[in-house]
């Protein structure tokens, strides 16, 4: 059964961000939220850039956005196996 459904041992107020218990939001996890929230509009904003500034052409704009994900993606999953140590 999932851990955010109501229980007898913990009520609906008790649950969500303030519920001071070990379930509570780490830096790791709201970094992720920002990571998953920022990651598009920014790789958008890098691939365009490249195009405005001349660095390449129009029809480059969608393989510049994919090589910035897939970078994106190494060093995300880089960084999280030398902090975790797996």
């Amino acid at each position: 059964m999932a851990r955010d459904l109501p229980t007898e041992e913990k009520d609906a107020k008790d649950r969500g961000m303030f519920a001071r218990r070990n379930e509570d939001p780490t830096l790791p996890s709201y970094l992720s939220s920002l990571l998953y929230v920022l990651s598009v509009p920014t790789l958008l904003l890098l691939s365009f850039g490249g195009y405005w500034l001349g660095l390449y052409g129009y029809g480059a704009v969608v393989p510049a956005f994919g090589g910035l994900l897939v970078a994106l993606l190494a060093v995300t999953f880089g960084l999280m196996h030398v902090l975790t140590g797996r």
